[in-house]
């Protein structure tokens, strides 16, 4: 079965939830459908299909006027695609009906054509996916052995939130797109999530505060999740059972101790040092120290990515941030500490741009 969010996410992920019912993105597609004709003259039988119009046929009654017309005719559509949609153009007013409605800046013919071959070679398509990202997530591995790298480029492709736990701690926390909201919620969630899904191997659910998660588990004590505020996919489990081979990988190799004589201040903790009688000015190392681990935290703790931005070696941006850990006693390549790294960062205004 392939349902409403299955083709959203496989076809045309920027394509926006504009109006109806998100639980109703579960249904079944049993066809694609197409029209150029004004509403309400519609194609007779739209029983479960998506129907895709023209986002130009949307008058003056709006979406409101196009649910009318499904009511009036008795269609039931799964769902409705607007196509032609202008980039950075305002979306229709939402109507009261629980009918879904996405807005593609896709032309028409290509949104019908893309639809139309994802529903006949569904398996095909989630497989080459599989294979895609396994490679990808591998090539991130290879340039950079932290979880966050590959979990961040995954990120990237699902446009999903995506994050990494391992003995009780985030090891990594990628946001999607303008989702910063919703990754300080799962962060403020992760405690409690841990204690409700011990010795889970796979989950997909619904918090009490609306935040859809999806868990694969790693190993004893490690998951990878994805979060968001709609439903997930199929196209979303086979990317984080990719991911989960990655990492299952990555996480078999020893960590390396933590400095004995350094105690981990807790997520409030600044980037200077926290010696109660410093008072001088900052220094030009520690300077470079706060550009090194700020540019860290941005990079969802990718440090080659880092490197790009900073124009230093990848073996410097490492010397840094041992001397972040000692100095500083912070590791933005740790999700509490990345947060307020950036939190402080944000607070600091142009002083973080070093």
């Amino acid at each position: 079965m392939t349902s409403v969010i299955d083709l959203w996410r496989a076809v045309d992920p920027e394509a926006r939830l504009v109006s109806g019912d998100v639980d109703q993105l579960r249904a079944a597609v049993r066809g694609i459908a197409r029209t150029r004709a004004i509403p309400p003259h519609l194609p007779d039988q739209l029983d479960g299909e998506l129907l895709v119009l023209d986002a130009a046929l949307v008058g003056p009654a709006g979406l409101d006027g196009l649910a009318r017309a499904f009511r009036e005719a008795g269609l039931r559509p799964a769902a409705a695609a607007l196509a032609g949609i202008m980039r950075g153009a305002p979306p229709p007013d939402r109507s009261g009906d629980p009918v879904p409605v996405l807005a593609s800046v896709r032309t028409l013919p290509d949104l019908v054509q893309a639809a139309t071959y994802h529903l006949d070679h569904a398996e095909d398509e989630l497989r080459r996916v599989v294979l895609e990202l396994r490679l990808a997530a591998a090539e991130a591995a290879l340039a950079d052995p932290e979880p966050a790298a590959a979990a961040g480029l995954v990120a990237a492709r699902l446009r999903r939130g995506v994050a990494v736990s391992a003995d009780s701690e985030l090891q990594s926390l990628h946001p999607r797109e303008a989702g910063r909201a919703l990754a300080a919620r799962f962060a403020a969630l992760h405690a409690r999530l841990l204690a409700e899904s011990p010795g889970r191997t796979a989950s997909s659910r619904k918090t009490r505060e609306g935040l859809y998660l999806l868990e694969r588990r790693i190993r004893p004590g490690a998951s990878v999740w994805l979060f968001d505020d709609l439903p997930f996919a199929r196209i979303d489990e086979v990317a984080a059972d990719a991911l989960t081979i990655t990492l299952r990988a990555l996480l078999r190799r020893p960590r390396a101790p933590a400095p004995r004589d350094v105690a981990r201040p807790p997520a409030t903790a600044t980037l200077r040092p926290t010696d109660p009688g410093e008072s001088q000015p900052v220094t030009p190392g520690e300077s470079e120290l706060r550009r090194t681990v700020i540019a860290v935290a941005r990079s969802n703790g990718r440090v080659a990515a880092a490197a790009r931005e900073l124009g230093v070696h990848r073996n410097t941006v490492l010397y840094r941030l041992r001397r972040a850990s000692v100095e500083l006693g912070v590791d933005p390549r740790r999700a509490s500490d990345a947060l307020a790294i950036l939190r402080e960062a944000e607070g600091h205004g142009g002083e973080a741009s070093g």
